[in-house]
């Protein structure tokens, strides 16, 4: 019997985690959500097993994480397993900006960075600290943080991806603050890792056609890749990048604690 905690389980990649686990009725699974009445409502729909379980808490609001922590641990009989922490802000309407685009445009940038920094740097130390005791009561002891391609200097200058400033630097900010944990509790035997999902589709209902402005970005980034990845083939379903993902995280071990690993185990990101 496992249990997993989801921070960030309301769409894509969270929403897919309670999905693939929940079907092992040994598992149980936390979902965290900012509004977890409406993940309740879906989790409802897609008949969910009762393994799943579903919280409120929200990167940006140590105290929602912190009563979390403690609602979990009266599911989970006082450990976590793992601590899967996926949610981020990236606001796509500025995606597309260079870090020139902000001449003249200065304090949208720093209203930008810092909400960028509070939900995905800030929010992930925010939860690490809310859940880390509960982590440590566990014999498996994993957190694994959700990072970015984007955040990677080899992709950025091979592809010639110059957009989405903000994010990718706070990504970068959590891989670090990832090793800085790793750092700190590797005498406890509390395995870190920053994990890249890969590109995958998130952002569209997948019941509903992508929007057509999601769907040319997300070519442009495809032929982008190619310039790293000549086989990159395009964008994968959350429920592939998830399998994937649980590869990695089931395999690595305190050796690789701190790392920053790609959906395939390795420093490829795609």
């Amino acid at each position: 019997m496992s249990s997993y905690v989801i921070v960030g389980a309301s769409r894509g990649l969270g929403y897919q985690y309670l999905k693939t686990l929940s079907v092992n009725p040994a598992n149980t699974v936390i979902g965290i959500a900012r509004s977890p009445d409406a993940v309740k409502a879906k989790v409802s729909a897609d008949n969910l097993p009762s393994n799943v379980h579903i919280l409120k808490g929200d990167l940006t609001d140590p105290e929602s994480l912190n009563t979390a922590a403690s609602e979990t641990s009266k599911i989970t009989g006082g450990a976590v397993d793992y601590l899967i922490i996926n949610g981020a802000y990236l606001p796509y309407t500025t995606a597309h900006l260079t870090a020139s685009d902000y001449k003249g445009k200065e304090q949208e940038f720093l209203e930008l960075l810092n909400a960028s920094m509070h939900a995905n740097v800030a929010g992930v130390i925010f939860t690490v600290n809310a859940f880390i005791d509960l982590v440590k009561n566990s014999n498996v002891k994993k957190v694994i943080v959700i990072s970015s391609g984007m955040a990677d200097e080899e992709i950025i200058l091979k592809a010639e991806i110059a957009a989405s400033v903000p994010y990718s630097i706070s990504k970068a900010g959590a891989n670090v603050v990832t090793s800085k944990y790793a750092a700190q509790y590797k005498k406890d035997g509390v395995i870190f890792l920053s994990l890249s999902p890969g590109f995958v589709q998130t952002q569209a209902d997948p019941n509903e056609p992508v929007p057509p402005e999601l769907a040319a970005a997300q070519d442009a980034l495809t032929e982008a890749f190619r310039k790293y990845e000549p086989n990159f083939k395009g964008i994968i379903t959350p429920e592939e990048s998830v399998d994937l993902q649980l590869k990695v995280i089931e395999g690595i071990t305190l050796k690789e604690s701190g790392q920053f690993l790609s959906h395939k185990g390795t420093r490829r990101f795609l």
